[in-house]
């Protein structure tokens, strides 16, 4: 065997070593390593131990909407599918937004109260009016996150009202040229 076969079988051996988990559990844990940043998951739908969404509102979405919209062929599909996903996403940034909004109020109020009188205008007594103020100013969300989320709702906006056009024309066309082809055959 000369040098380079040996190094060539060499190889072959060590690459059957390395070929990926051999366990039920490591294949498992491994089947995830997409979602570390989304952007090659398989599945809109997240299931962490951090956050659960459920398969089944999912898939009544995608019923619902393939009801609705009538797609025919797997291109028109693809398109309900991504309306679908873009719904899902935009409901997301709606929840991350109330989580966000959630934890500006309770960081608003965790400041000690003041001590309540009987007098109800004391100056250390808070008046109503001015906890609503403070509830008002804390239930938009802020800073970097604020940005953020609405960025991406606008972005989802514009995906989702892209993709119904063009299946709608795709649709349209498609209807448009059935109709000219039931025409022709009806004069022959």
């Amino acid at each position: 065997m000369s040098t380079s076969e040996k190094k060539i079988e060499a190889n072959r051996q060590n690459a059957q070593k390395s070929t990926g988990p051999k366990t039920e559990a490591g294949k498992k844990i491994s089947s995830l390593n997409a979602i570390t940043h989304g952007l090659h998951a398989t599945d809109i739908v997240i299931n962490s131990p951090h956050l659960k969404e459920s398969r089944t509102l999912y898939d009544q979405l995608v019923d619902s909407l393939f009801e609705e919209l009538k797609p025919s062929g797997i291109f028109q599909q693809h398109l309900v599918l991504k309306i679908a996903n873009c719904i899902w996403r935009y409901r997301r940034a709606i929840n991350a937004e109330s989580a966000t909004v959630n934890e500006q109020l309770t960081a608003s109020f965790l400041a000690p109260l003041p001590i309540v009188s009987d007098d109800v205008d004391s100056p250390d007594q808070p008046h109503e009016s001015t906890q609503r103020a403070r509830a008002c100013v804390r239930s938009i969300p802020y800073g970097s996150m604020g940005q953020v989320l609405l960025r991406y709702e606008w972005r989802l906006d514009r995906e989702l009202y892209r993709t119904y056009k063009l299946l709608r024309t795709i649709q349209r066309k498609t209807s448009i040229e059935s109709k000219k082809r039931s025409k022709k055959d009806v004069k022959i």
